[in-house]
């Protein structure tokens, strides 16, 4: 995948999540709660799902998009390490077709405004800029 195919996805309208999103207890790290595969409901070529992750003790949120065949095409880190150039909390989104195999190392925008957010708030900025509509709820359970 391309930019321009990236960017076509992301852009394509109708995308849905329909179901309730549910993170669970990640067992070998405390405090650490997973999604599994979050299908995004979409008439397209390709198959892509929503992974995400939050830490309860760093407040680190991380929304990632994979696509089946392709691996992750764009993540969203808020309250995380600090990557450079960005800070703790930034969009990586692929650029090149070999961004994915790399994970996502070329385009990272710094995105502070973030920072200090609740996992639902990060979530719907997620969706507002992916243009899909999400229909459900957030649970953690451990």
């Amino acid at each position: 995948m391309n930019r321009q195919e990236f960017e076509k996805l992301r852009d394509f309208p109708g995308k849905r999540i329909t179901a309730d999103i549910v993170l669970r207890s990640k067992r070998d790290r405390n405090g650490v709660y997973m999604s599994g595969p979050i299908p995004i409901e979409l008439d397209y070529a390709v198959k892509a799902d929503v992974y995400i992750e939050l830490n309860t003790e760093t407040g680190a949120k991380t929304i990632n998009v994979r696509v089946a065949g392709i691996g992750p095409i764009c993540r969203l880190e808020v309250d995380g390490r600090v990557h450079r150039p960005a800070g703790r909390s930034h969009k990586h989104a692929i650029k090149t077709p070999e961004c994915p195999a790399k994970n996502l190392p070329v385009d990272v925008l710094d995105r502070p405004d973030l920072a200090g957010s609740p996992l639902s708030g990060v979530f719907a900025e997620f969706c507002r800029m992916a243009h899909i509509e999400y229909v459900g709820g957030i649970r953690v359970l451990d």
